[in-house]
């Protein structure tokens, strides 16, 4: 919405100079700059929150995409977490089992080993055994017995013993030797299969200790999971919150100006029915003057009239990019009611008055860019003011008096724009109008 023009003190002030029979008439002159300065106020206003209103959009616009992606990320970390605990739970079972399995090998070790404890005793034994018949062969000389020791003997019973405990000597010594042979195999075996345990047992207590540390990078695997997870859900609900908070603020901000606004048109269009009645009665009294004048053979005076003859011309050349109504906004990407025509041209172009009228405003707002408003008074019977958006600069001051087709402003693209254009409005009878019907 737009600001209103001064032009209302032009008219009631001709209306309660003119109409004899609204002598009564109280509409001040400082109270017509208050209507207008309520006017332009309450229209700032709501250009103001409209545009709060179009950013907290835009904000909740990127907040829901950072929900979905938020979303998408406790989806991750969700299966990543779960993924995580299986691995944990599978780490649990395989260290418990690499556990069970360094016992074993534990045990298998000390039994080999004392196996081979066993074993290198029992040779001990047999190398004392062996070690015992060799003193006694030094000494009897067992296996030296000579042919005079078994002649002098005393008798046949006595060779024949020695010859017996001999062959016992020489077959036990065998014995001995046979075993101590299949000690040493045995030893040696055991040696071995300790060695084997042994290393088992290395490779077992590896395994368990290269099982711990996958347990726990599993566990810390789990617990990064857990936290990316309460990361995401925390801001999926911060992003929500505070931009439902945003919005619902604007929105209401956006109401209450809109009140506002709607207060101070109507009494735009109180005063623009006042003009009108005034209009009619001072029309009434030319009349009854000239009517007066003729019975009296006076020349009659030409009426003084603010109503311009023409209708609008457009205000620049170009085709039209977007129409008046609701549409997909270029910036926001939200559906927003668009109150204006766009024409597209060159950045540079002059900018024409649609009719002649007078320059009430020209001030900056973040989302028409630099604005001037033109009131026109009446053109063709309704009360008109005209508005040029997204200027670059203007070409007159407020307060200057333009003829229709005369150079106001030039093309910009300044606030929210997407590109070189004219975005102009229309306002017929204090109510904003789609100007496409009222452009030849």
């Amino acid at each position: 919405m737009t600001r209103r023009s001064r032009s209302l003190r032009q008219v009631v002030a001709l209306a309660c100079a003119v109409a004899i029979s609204f002598s009564g008439c109280v509409v001040s002159a400082q109270a017509d700059d208050d209507l207008s300065a309520q006017k332009q106020n309450a229209d700032a206003a709501v250009v103001r929150a409209q545009a709060d209103v179009d950013k907290s959009t835009l904000t909740l616009q990127q907040a829901n995409d950072k929900v979905t992606q938020a979303q998408a990320d406790v989806a991750d970390a969700q299966a990543a977490l779960n993924a995580a605990q299986d691995a944990v739970a599978q780490a649990q079972d395989i260290q418990a089992q690499k556990a069970q399995e360094l016992e074993q090998a534990n045990q298998e070790l000390a039994d080999a080993q004392a196996e081979e404890a066993a074993g290198q005793a029992a040779i001990d034994a047999q190398k004392d055994a062996i070690g015992a018949y060799a003193r006694a062969l030094v000494q009897d000389n067992l296996p030296l017995v000579s042919l005079a020791s078994l002649i002098n003997t005393d008798s046949t019973a006595t060779l024949a013993n020695r010859v017996q405990w001999t062959d016992t000597v020489l077959t036990t010594n065998q014995v001995n030797l046979d075993a101590l042979r299949t000690l040493q195999v045995q030893l040696e075996q055991a040696r071995a299969a300790s060695q084997a345990a042994q290393q088992k047992a290395d490779e077992a207590q590896q395994a368990a200790d290269a099982q711990v540390a996958a347990t726990q990078a599993a566990q810390d695997a789990a617990e990064s999971a857990r936290t990316t997870l309460q990361s995401a859900l925390d801001s999926q609900q911060s992003a929500q919150a505070a931009a439902a908070d945003a919005l619902a603020a604007d929105q209401d901000m956006l109401a209450q100006t809109k009140a506002e606004q709607d207060s101070v048109n109507a009494k735009i269009a109180a005063a623009a029915a006042a003009a009108a009645a005034a209009e009619a009665a001072r029309q009434a009294e030319a009349a009854r003057q000239a009517a007066a004048d003729a019975a009296a053979n006076q020349p009659a005076a030409p009426p003084a009239s603010s109503v311009s003859s023409s209708g609008l011309i457009w205000t620049v050349n170009g085709p039209i990019t977007s129409y008046y109504g609701y549409r997909i906004h270029p910036i926001f990407h939200t559906w927003l009611f668009h109150d204006g025509l766009d024409i597209g041209v060159p950045c540079g172009t002059p900018v024409k008055a649609a009719a002649s009228g007078k320059v009430t405003d020209e001030y900056y707002n973040g989302g028409y860019g630099y604005r001037l408003f033109i009131d026109h008074g009446y053109v063709g019977g309704s009360y008109m003011v005209t508005s040029y958006n997204h200027l670059s600069g203007y070409a007159v001051p407020v307060g200057t008096y333009v003829t229709q087709g005369q150079t106001v402003a030039y093309i910009g693209s300044t606030g929210n724009s997407t590109g070189c254009h004219m975005h102009f409005m229309l306002w017929v009878n204090g109510t904003g109008v789609n100007p496409l019907p009222y452009l030849p």
